[in-house]
C-alpha cells in the first residue's frame, strides 16, 4: 500500500466548510453508480474518475470528516484510492484546511510497486494536491460572490 497526504488552505469561514463542499460537489455531475465524476490531475495527465465522498462524523469530531473513494471511471492499470477527507480548524474562524489522507495499492503487481517507488506516488500525492486546491478554488469564489452580494 502507498498513502497520500495533502493539505490545502481554503480563505472561508471555517462555520461555511461543509456547506461549501456541497457546492463543489453540486457543480459536478452524478455518476451512475453514486460519488461524482470529476477530471483529476496530475501533471500533464488528466483522468475521468468517480470520486465518492460520504459523511464519516466522529463524536469526537468538532468539524465535517468524510470517507473519500475514487477510482477512474475507464479501466486500466489505474489503482483505487481510499481515504479521508477532513476539514481542520485554522488559527481563526476565517480559514480552515482541506486534509486529504489516505491508501491505495499500486496496480501491476512488482512492475507496478516498483513505478509507484520512482514516480508514481508523487503523481499521485500531485493529484491530491491539484483536487484540494480545486475544491478550494471554488470554495473561495462562492464566498466571495456571496460577500459581494450582501454588499450590494
Amino acid at each position: 500500500m502507498s498513502t497520500i497526504q495533502a493539505k490545502q488552505v481554503v480563505k472561508a469561514p471555517l462555520a461555511s466548510a461543509a456547506r461549501l463542499l456541497q457546492v463543489f460537489l453540486d457543480a459536478h455531475p452524478a455518476h451512475a453508480g453514486g460519488g461524482v465524476r470529476l477530471l483529476l490531475h496530475a501533471r500533464n495527465l488528466e483522468r475521468d474518475a468517480v470520486v465518492t465522498l460520504v459523511p464519516a462524523h466522529r463524536p469526537q469530531d468538532m468539524t465535517p470528516r468524510f470517507t473519500v473513494h475514487w477510482e477512474a471511471e475507464e479501466e486500466g492499470p489505474y489503482p483505487v484510492f481510499d481515504g479521508i477527507l477532513a476539514i481542520e480548524a485554522g488559527d481563526d474562524y476565517d480559514f480552515f484546511r482541506l486534509a486529504l489522507e489516505g491508501t491505495y495499492q499500486p496496480p501491476l503487481g512488482l512492475a507496478g510497486r516498483a513505478f509507484d517507488a520512482v514516480v508514481g506516488n508523487r503523481i499521485a500525492e500531485q493529484t491530491a494536491s491539484e483536487l484540494l486546491a480545486e475544491i478550494a478554488g471554488v470554495m473561495e469564489a462562492r464566498i466571495r460572490d456571496e460577500e459581494a452580494a450582501k454588499r450590494r
